[in-house]
């Protein structure tokens, strides 16, 4: 746990593997897109906190290498999916 005076973007400790995305297109149709690491260029995709209006919003980040291509406020997120750490082990 994080000790400082910002609460932690999310408790999960895992990397986050996918996010759906939901958002209006402005002509009052609701749209979605998916974010999946390892397709599409996309190559890890991080939470973070901005200065809102009103407080610290939470966003995600989509990175491709080096590059940010895409940034969602939680608003506009309608799943995050989670990566396994690690394999499970054997009940042999």
């Amino acid at each position: 746990m994080q000790n400082n005076i910002f609460p932690l973007v999310h408790e999960v400790e895992q990397p986050i593997r996918e996010v759906v995305v939901r958002y209006d297109d402005y002509q009052s149709n609701a749209c979605g897109l998916a974010y999946c690491v390892g397709m599409d260029g996309v190559t890890r995709i991080e939470a973070c906190m901005k200065n809102g209006e009103y407080a610290h919003i939470p966003y995600l980040r989509i990175w491709s290498g080096e590059t940010c291509v895409a940034e969602f406020s939680q608003h506009h997120v309608a799943g995050v999916f989670f990566a396994k750490d690690e394999a499970e082990p054997s009940h042999d």
